[in-house]
């Protein structure tokens, strides 16, 4: 372990560094003072004055100034001051007499580093102090420049966040350009509206709904694995392929392709999803409506919960299986046909509603049924029994899809 005087040695380093020492050069402390810091490698400018002092002191020539409390021409507290004033950061180390022990309280509150007492007759006394007030004064500035450090890594962070806020922005406003109008009638007398709230800026849920010819509305709920902006990436990958596909094939003209026509959409997703090896999958519930023969056919792909259609007996679940989207070459998935009254509702929401709800998965999935069946399918009745429009955050994506034909 180094000495006292070779830890202070060691932190004056390589570059001298200058001491304005304002002391009586007759005091028999001078020369002992004096020699201590030329030894630990201060250049020493002697005066005698205090005003003098002043005059000379710069915060770059001067990295430490030691005083007498006691000068001809101005007291040592007012140097102090001064020096103070000038350069708050510079350590001043005030030599006084035991008498003058009051003095040197006042000195400490006026920002002295340390004081010695004279007469001085240890060398070791000075190297002491020294050590001290370099140590704290290294500490300082290393504080200082982590402060600086830290204030320009925040500087950078807030604009970093800020440009993600903006991109975030940019992409919901994107996104919300590729979602149908909500509500929307069509002239078959069948009505669409949703509510898709995210869990950030950007959502895993998507949805699309459109007439084909005069009879047949199709549409689809989307979940994509995973929050922000690669789930949001998905669903318009998903989307921009259905109207790749719609382009270029006659989806939902006949009613002997409805079937087809909507496998061979999960098919293609799935290929999709596969190929892009973004180890993204996705729930899907994708149909058509036959207005004219009021019939309703539709497909799953890990749909949970499953949709439900309200009627005047009631809300129950549709039946159907499937597996997700994009994690097996072959989901085996089925269409299934539903008998339409003159009056339903059909609701279809994305798993992010069970997590309003409480309790494990199949009481949930019973307290949502009721919640349907209480609103009889009503978008915004259900939103409120859900607090959807309510609440400040959500845990997942949140989406609810409505369709609906009343009885002419």
């Amino acid at each position: 372990m180094l000495s006292a005087p070779a830890v202070a040695a060691a932190q004056v380093g390589e570059c001298a560094r200058h001491a304005l020492l304002l002391i009586d050069p007759d005091s028999p402390s001078c020369g002992l003072v004096q020699g201590a810091l030329a030894r630990l490698g201060y250049q020493v400018t002697v005066l005698d004055s205090g005003v003098q002092a002043i005059g000379q002191f710069t915060p770059d020539s001067h990295q430490l100034v030691i005083t007498d409390l006691y000068l001809p021409d101005m007291g040592g507290l007012e140097v102090l001051r001064k020096v103070k004033h000038l350069s708050p950061d510079t350590p001043v180390v005030v030599l006084a007499s035991d008498s003058e022990v009051d003095d040197v309280v006042q000195a400490l509150r006026l920002g002295a580093s340390d004081y010695l007492l004279k007469p001085i007759a240890d060398e070791s006394v000075i190297d002491h102090a020294l050590t001290r007030i370099m140590e704290a004064r290294e500490l300082a500035a290393q504080n200082r420049q982590y402060r600086e450090q830290l204030e320009s890594r925040n500087r950078e962070l807030k604009e970093h966040i800020d440009l993600l806020q903006r991109d975030h922005q940019a992409g919901r406003q994107l996104q919300q350009h590729l979602l149908p109008r909500t509500p929307y009638e069509y002239p078959a007398g069948i009505k669409a509206a949703y509510r898709l709230q995210p869990s950030l800026y950007l959502s895993g849920d998507f949805i699309d709904y459109g007439l084909f010819g005069e009879r047949f509305v199709a549409f689809y709920l989307v979940d994509v694995s995973g929050h922000g902006v690669s789930s949001a990436l998905v669903t318009a990958l998903i989307k921009h392929s259905i109207m790749h596909l719609l382009r270029e094939r006659p989806l939902f003209s006949q009613l002997n392709t409805l079937d087809s026509d909507l496998t061979e959409i999960l098919e293609m997703i799935n290929s999709e999803l596969l190929a892009t090896r973004l180890d993204k999958h996705a729930s899907m519930f994708v149909g058509v409506l036959d207005s004219r023969a009021r019939q309703l056919h539709y497909a799953v792909a890990g749909q949970v919960p499953m949709p439900a259609l309200v009627t005047s007996d009631g809300a129950r679940w549709l039946s159907g299986k499937g597996r997700p989207l994009g994690l097996f070459e072959h989901g085996g998935w089925e269409v299934r046909h539903c008998s339409l009254p003159a009056s339903w509702r059909l609701v279809a929401c994305s798993d992010g509603v069970l997590e309003l709800l409480t309790g494990d998965l199949l009481q949930r999935e019973d307290d949502l049924l009721q919640l349907i069946d209480r609103s009889r399918g009503d978008l915004d009745s259900l939103c409120a029994a859900l607090k959807v429009d309510t609440a400040e955050s959500f845990p997942d994506d949140i989406t609810i899809l409505t369709l609906r034909q009343d009885e002419r």
